[in-house]
Order: structure tokens, then sequence, then C-alpha cells
């Protein structure tokens, strides 16, 4: 009787292989055992800021494919208008206020598994109201402008109205406060 691993049991057997960031995750029938596999060839071609930006949602990806989104815990969650960095346009973006794992999370829309990046709520050194910068949305309150500083960078954001921009600050002040 020959002696299997069972790491290469594990490869030969599964059904499928789904490459997430950098990780082979390997899925079978529900039930099964999963395996992880790190992947070191590195030749995807991104950029030093594009790994950091991979390794900050990492995380949060390879948990959430085994959460669904409605199980995740989102404190709350909406859109907001964000200021791109070294003058980019303002964008609308799907937010994430996550108070357990103490982040806010964003993405292209509320769909989107895959977040574009995460703000770190311990590096918040403060949220102040905002003003309105140029190529900000014209339909927006400019009471509705609000700033998130961190330890990297001062982001800019807008909500659609005044109480929405409120109760947004008001969430992230909470979840500092609470830290």
């Amino acid at each position: 009787m020959h002696r299997l691993k069972t790491s290469s049991l594990l490869v030969s057997t599964a059904p499928h292989h789904r490459r997430s960031l950098g990780a082979y995750l390997q899925e079978g029938p529900v039930g099964s055992t999963l395996s992880l596999s790190l992947d070191s060839d590195q030749s995807s071609g991104s950029t030093a800021s594009g790994s950091r930006q991979a390794a900050r949602c990492s995380t949060s990806t390879l948990y959430s494919q085994f959460q669904t989104a409605e199980s995740e815990n989102r404190s709350y969650e909406g859109t907001l208008y964000k200021k791109g960095a070294f003058m980019k346009p303002w964008k609308p973006r799907w937010f994430v206020l996550d108070k357990t794992k103490h982040q806010l999370r964003y993405y292209d829309h509320r769909v989107d598994t895959e977040c574009k990046d995460v703000i770190g709520l311990a590096e918040v050194e403060a949220v102040a109201p905002g003003t309105p910068t140029m190529g900000a949305p014209k339909t927006v309150d400019e009471k509705a402008f609000f700033d998130v500083k961190t330890t990297r960078r001062v982001y800019n954001f807008s909500a659609q109205d005044v109480p929405s921009a409120q109760q947004w600050v008001d969430r992230i002040q909470s979840c500092l406060s609470d830290a």
C-alpha cells in the first residue's frame, strides 16, 4: 500500500482552484477539506504600492471567501464620494464601516467582493468637517463634506446630504472612541 501526501491528494482531487492574491484555495464539495498553498511566483508585474494594497485587502479577501457578505460584521455601510489622491477626481464608492475589524473598507460597487483599499481606524487621527474642492460633486450641499485624517494621508469624503454625512462622522467617531 502506497502512502500519499495529504497535500498531493488534495491537489489532485480538488475540483476547483481559485487564485486569490498570491494564494491558491482549493475548493471541494461542501464538507470537504480545504487546503491553502502559497504561490511563490510573483511574476504578475504588480507595483510595490499594488502589493501593499493587496496585502491590506488580503485578510479581508481570504476571510470573505468563507463568509457571505450578509454575515460579515458590517456596522454601517453606504455610498460616499471619495476624492482620489494626487489630483484624481471624486468618485462614488461603496463604504463598509466594520466595528469588529476596526476598519473602513471601500469598494467600486456594492456587489464587489474585493475591496479597493482599507483604512485602518487605528491610523485615524481626526474626523473633521471638509470643504468642496475642484471637481467635487455639484449636487451635494457644502456641509456634506468631511475629512478623515490618518497617519498616511487625509481622505476627503462627501455624502449625498448633510444628515448622511453627519451619520458617517458620528459612526466613525463612535468606532474611534470604542477602541
